[in-house]
């Protein structure tokens, strides 16, 4: 009984350090270091800013209109470049996926939602290849190599490293920190 209680709560927090966003099943634990990400050929860096007016930017030109279905084509293409184009990754293992934000949008949430339903399609597309199933139907063995082989998941979010390493405010009287955000009244 007592091995049965262990191993419960052992499942339960491996799930806990799971997939969120996915399953809860199988981790992903790859991360994108900012080394890596500073330190990436520019062509395999695909960097999703949404600026102070909520508009995407993407490698510094402004998407203002860019419907659904066109974001994730494109995200799609620059991760397998089909074409073998020289401004675009030069494989899945080396594409890095960079999202930042102005401040908090709901707009972020939504192309970070975005990136990661290409790569759920890329997933289903190696594991259909590969296995002759859906990615979510895998167990986490295969999953991981579909994810170590083919698609890794090279996303690493801007916003979330920054506050990382920023001071607790101070008391102390002067200039509050600037993190960039700017509102208009």
């Amino acid at each position: 009984m007592k091995i049965f209680f262990i191993a419960l709560i052992m499942g339960v927090s491996l799930c806990a350090n799971g997939q969120v966003w996915l399953d809860n099943t199988c981790p992903i634990e790859e991360q994108i270091t900012t080394e890596a990400y500073t330190t990436a050929k520019a062509n395999n860096l695909l960097r999703l800013i949404v600026d102070q007016e909520g508009i995407l930017v993407m490698n510094g030109l402004r998407q203002e209109e860019m419907s659904e279905i066109k974001f994730k084509e494109t995200v799609y293409d620059f991760l397998t470049n089909p074409s073998n184009d020289k401004l675009k990754a030069d494989s899945p293992k080396q594409a890095i996926i960079a999202l930042g934000s102005y401040g908090k949008h709901e707009y972020y949430d939504l192309i970070l939602r975005y990136v990661r339903e290409v790569y759920l399609y890329a997933w289903d597309t190696a594991s259909e290849d590969k296995y002759g199933s859906i990615y979510m139907d895998l167990n986490c063995k295969k999953r991981e190599k579909i994810r170590t082989a083919d698609f890794p998941y090279n996303v690493i979010e801007l916003n979330n490293t920054l506050n990382k390493n920023n001071k607790k405010p101070s008391f102390s009287p002067g200039v509050p920190t600037f993190d960039g955000d700017v509102s208009d009244n």
